[in-house]
């Protein structure tokens, strides 16, 4: 009935009754849109409220990416958890194009990504700068070497993620060198989407892999781990979201939750012996 009754106000037709099951007409399909765009309006409402009244509650949905989830995660989400029981969080596991596209469309309210991407309307809050570190296998020649760099990476032997990732993009960048010598049997190539599985050729006699400080840190044999020569590779890895977040406090509250809980080793400001290799996804539009 009510249904009906907003039909004869607006002087159209919402729903075709003769279908079944009843389907929204056209026009009826943009005043549905456009409901759920004020109910979800009026929520936000209700969000900026909370947080002036510095009410850290209702739910917040944040996307991370792969390379980041599973060993940023577990630093901070049972503190900012513990601090803010009324809080409801939900993480997605995303690639970078694909989380700023939900940023984009409001389906999500936050991403953890690497940074800088190409968006004026997307805002980033740098978390922290993370050096980036070479895992050998047993007996690779270049566990000789206190110290590497990029002329000693050849562009034959690393292991990739797949495409999509940007740390995969940022590894080829300083895999470049052809000339460097190589030992991976060439019967072999492999491309994952885990850095996890990576690490597990590795420690199969498989050549060379690139880590991020944090998925290097439960490496078993850390005297497998080479750290690069100055100016060391770092990735910038920030907290972003699109203009339609306006909750301050929450957001604040969950930079200061994260930086407070990071090991050492990472810092928010990048040091002078360390280069930023910029996402080579930040083209996005």
């Amino acid at each position: 009935m009510q249904i009906q009754k907003l039909e004869e106000e607006l002087g159209v037709i919402l729903f075709d009754r003769t279908k079944q099951p009843i389907r929204a007409t056209s026009v009826g399909e943009e005043v549905l849109q456009q409901a759920r765009l004020v109910v979800k309006g009026s929520q936000h409402l209700k969000e900026i409220v909370d947080d002036a009244k510095g009410s850290l509650c209702g739910e917040l949905r944040i996307g991370i990416i792969p390379t980041l989830a599973p060993y940023l995660l577990p630093l901070f989400l049972k503190k900012i958890k513990d601090a803010h029981s009324s809080l409801h969080l939900t993480f997605e596991e995303l690639q970078t194009e694909a989380m700023i596209e939900k940023i984009r469309n409001h389906s999500l309210d936050l991403g953890i990504i690497v940074t800088p991407i190409d968006d004026l309307n997307i805002a980033n809050h740098v978390l922290f700068y993370e050096p980036f570190n070479v895992y050998l296998s047993k007996g690779h020649p270049l566990l000789n070497q206190k110290s590497l760099d990029e002329k000693d990476l050849s562009s034959e032997d690393v292991l990739l993620l797949n495409e999509g990732h940007c740390f995969r993009e940022q590894s080829l960048s300083l895999c470049r060198n052809k000339k460097a010598p190589s030992v991976m049997d060439r019967s072999f190539t492999f491309e994952s989407g885990s850095l996890e599985t990576l690490k597990k050729l590795v420690d199969q006699g498989e050549s060379f892999t690139l880590l991020p400080y944090l998925a290097a840190l439960d490496v078993q044999d850390k005297k497998r781990l080479r750290p690069f020569s100055d100016p060391v590779p770092t990735r910038e890895v920030s907290l972003v979201h699109g203009p339609h977040f306006q909750r301050k406090a929450l957001l604040k509250a969950l930079i200061e939750t994260i930086k407070r809980n990071l090991p050492e080793g990472l810092s928010a400001t990048r040091g002078k012996n360390q280069l930023k290799i910029d996402n080579p996804l930040g083209y996005l539009k």
